[in-house]
């Protein structure tokens, strides 16, 4: 117990990045939207590290919740570059995209902004962060038109 408060202290003190969670609807269900981005990442020769399914998951301990579901991915190269300037945002990395539906039969795809990392990690090469942004606003959006 001791060693827990300790640990909650120093994340008080040192703080948490808060990055900037975007959200985007989809006119296709959780499963389409997230096979269409899954395709695009794949297309753009990224990496695809893992896909969760958390309804799925809680239906595996006789929970229920709505369909969502989390893509992990990136591009090993742009990481690398990130990390040789400050190891730390690997914290961060790679990058996750959640599909969910919202209760109301809508889908929505939520993921964090790139670009808030510059303002929470030494990182002097941003480029990569701006890149990485644009491209995430193209592919949730083909994914979900």
């Amino acid at each position: 117990m001791r060693s827990m408060t300790a640990l909650i202290l120093a994340l008080s003190i040192h703080g948490s990045v808060q990055a900037e969670l975007l959200t985007k609807e989809s006119a296709h269900s959780v499963q389409e939207t997230m096979d269409r981005f899954e395709s695009i990442v794949k297309e753009k020769g990224m990496t695809v590290f893992a896909r969760v399914d958390h309804a799925k998951n809680a239906g595996s301990v006789g929970m229920e919740m709505p369909d969502s579901q989390l893509l992990i991915f990136g591009n090993p190269k742009g990481g690398t570059l990130l990390m040789q300037q400050d190891m730390r945002v690997g914290v961060e990395l790679p990058l996750k995209l959640l599909v969910y539906s919202n209760g109301d039969g809508r889908t929505v795809m939520a993921w964090e902004s790139p670009l808030a990392l510059k303002d929470h990690y030494e990182l002097e090469n941003t480029a990569v962060l701006e890149k990485v942004a644009g491209g995430l606003d193209k592919m949730t959006t083909a994914a979900s038109e």
